[in-house]
Formats: C-alpha cells, structure tokens, sequence
C-alpha cells in the first residue's frame, strides 16, 4: 500500500536525501584534505588546488540540493491545493561577497589558525596515534574538518531552502513558516529555532538559519498551515523530555535575527552581541540576496583568480622554487611539491568549467 503523502514524511525525506549528499561530499572531501602532507597545508598552491576541485564538487552538489528543493515544494504545495508554478535557477551559489573556491580552502586557514598558537611544532610526517605529538596536530586537522563540515551544511541548507521559496513564489504562496526537526540534532531543536518556529515568514526574505540549522519550511496562510501541527506535535515531545527548568528554559529563549556579510539572515539570542564567525570586511550592509547574477560574478572572479595563478603555477614549476606574489589584497605563497602537479590540474579543471559556465550564460 503506498504510504500518504504528509508534510512529515515529505520533510523528512527531504533531509533524508540532502544528508546522504552532504555526507558524501564530506568523505570526499576529508579524503582530500587528509591526503596532503604537513607541509602542504602551509602551501597555497596545494590548499587551492585542493579547493578548486572541492568547489567543483559542492557546486554540483548544490545544484543536486536545489532540485530537491523545489521538488520537495512541489509536493507540499499540492498538499495545500495548489498548483506549483514559476521557473527556478537551478544553479545560485548561496553566499555573496565570497565565492566557492575561498570559501572551500577554508579548511586549511582553520588547520592554520590552531597551528600558529604552537609555533615550535611543525611536523615533517604525520604523528601516530600515541606519540607526543598526536593529539595537537590532531587538534588542528579536526578544526580543519569541522569547519568542512559547518560551511558545507549552511550552503547546503540555504540553497535548498532558497529554491523552495523561490517555487512557492512562484505560486503565489506569500507566507511561509519553519519546520522544525529535532530528530536531526543530538540534542533535539535548540532554543532558538523552538523560540522563532511560531513566525510566518515572507517567501520574499529568506530563512533566519544558525549554523549547522536543521530546520525546514512548510507554506502558510490564512486556509493552510501544515507545519503548525507539526511543530506542536514535535514541541509537546521536546518539552516532555525535557522536564522542569530545561523545558522551562526552552521555552523562554529571545531571538532576533542579525545579518551576515556573506549568508545574510542569522538567527541569534537576543542578548548576543556579534554575528558568529563574522567575516573581516564583509559588512552586513554588504550582503544582497544571492541569485544568478551574484552567482556569474563569482564565477568571474574565479576564472580571473585561475589565470592568475596558472602562472604562478608554472613558474614554480619551471623553477623548482617557492614563489610569493600579492592577488586580491592578500599574499600567497606557492612552494614546491609532490602534489604539485596535481594541484594543477585541479585549478585548470575549474578553470574551464568556469569558463564553460560563463561561455553558457552569455
């Protein structure tokens, strides 16, 4: 017997697929950055070859996650009765003032940034489980992968909830609510999404996401709001296994939302004083909704990055020696290695794929 379409096993299998995607993006991707040596993750031309095959990958999976999107609005569009309609980007890149290649070597300022704190430790091989050395170069690697992680998840859980209200426009749903899920989260649904999953939001203004949110979106209006159900449904099992002062708590969080220089609205405590890992120089008064336009600029800046440092590749190459040179207000260092060659190719490879994006879109 087929199983009945309900706004619980469409959301949940929604984040069903999006996870097994995340998840193998994060296993390739660990398996790159866990590839390079000590050594590499100090040198630019490694670290940005890596990333330039990972933005690659995340922007197909990005794509993937939108289609899912407006699929998943499909169906709960049909719920409420209406008929889906309207034409979605399949490819917008959910940051502004970025773009995916920055943001994919991330990873390794987070390995550098716990690094520099121990000067005096550099090692030339990887230590092994046991030696002095082991759990502080772990450290480090593991702030590299958390950070994979966090910034894969929240591009993820933009892009495919962007493409959700971009179909409900569309079709001329103008409200819309968030779905809570706190079968996703160790330890269920925090305060803040329970404290705000009371609100109707505009289809126009996205979602107010922390990071690694779990969150989804459901229609709503004044004949229709099939997340509200839901949501007590969830927020009744919450507060029961909670208990006392927990779900007393739980209940008394404040929210506001603030907004971030490249992801835009974040939910946040109402006493917090700061965007969360705020980015230096990307004010928030910067930030517009990213959409095909923003996406194509990135795009540029990239193909112009790519032959930028194909020459720098090459001089390393021909040269055997390590080269400095400033590009777009910061100084990167290329240095000889192994990987090299490899590296490379991954930076020609985005080249003309970027290309070929833009070449496409003209």
């Amino acid at each position: 017997m087929m199983a009945v379409m309900t706004l619980e096993v469409a959301s949940n299998a929604l984040q069903s697929s999006r996870q097994r995607l995340v998840n193998e993006y994060v296993r390739l991707a660990r398996t790159m950055w866990l590839s390079l040596t000590p050594a590499d993750w100090w040198n630019d031309a490694v670290t940005y070859g890596a990333a330039a095959r990972l933005a690659l990958l995340e922007l197909a999976l990005i794509g993937q996650v939108r289609r899912l999107g407006v699929s998943y609005a499909d169906q709960t569009l049909r719920m409420v009765g209406v008929t889906p309609a309207g034409n979605v980007q399949q490819l917008v890149y959910p940051r502004v003032n970025t773009d995916p290649w920055l943001v994919a070597a991330r990873p390794a300022e987070s390995y550098r940034g716990e690094a520099v704190k121990n000067p005096d430790i550099r090692p030339e091989t990887w230590p092994k489980k046991g030696d002095e050395l082991f759990d502080e170069v772990n450290k480090w690697l593991q702030s590299a992968l958390q950070r994979l992680q966090t910034n894969v998840w929240d591009d993820v859980e933009r892009a495919s909830t962007d493409a959700t209200l971009g179909r409900y426009r569309g079709s001329k749903v103008l409200e819309y609510r968030r779905v809570l899920h706190p079968e996703l989260s160790r330890s269920g649904s925090c305060g803040l999404c329970i404290a705000a999953s009371d609100r109707w939001y505009s289809t126009g203004a996205l979602l107010p996401l922390h990071a690694n949110c779990k969150c989804g979106v459901a229609p709503a209006g004044s004949d229709y709001d099939p997340g509200f159900q839901l949501n007590s449904d969830d927020l009744k099992k919450l507060y029961a296994q909670a208990g006392g002062t927990t779900a007393a708590a739980l209940k008394n969080v404040r929210v506001k939302t603030i907004t971030h220089g490249e992801l835009g609205p974040i939910l946040m405590a109402q006493d917090a004083r700061d965007t969360p890992n705020s980015v230096p120089g990307k004010d928030s008064d910067k930030w517009t909704t990213p959409d095909r336009k923003t996406t194509l600029q990135q795009f540029q800046r990239m193909k112009d990055r790519a032959i930028e440092f194909s020459k720098r590749y090459k001089q390393v190459s021909d040269t055997g020696k390590e080269v400095h040179f400033r590009y777009e207000g910061r100084t990167y260092r290329f240095k000889p290695s192994i990987h090299l060659r490899q590296s490379w190719a991954y930076q020609r490879a985005l080249l003309n794929q970027v290309q070929s994006m833009l070449g496409t879109a003209a």
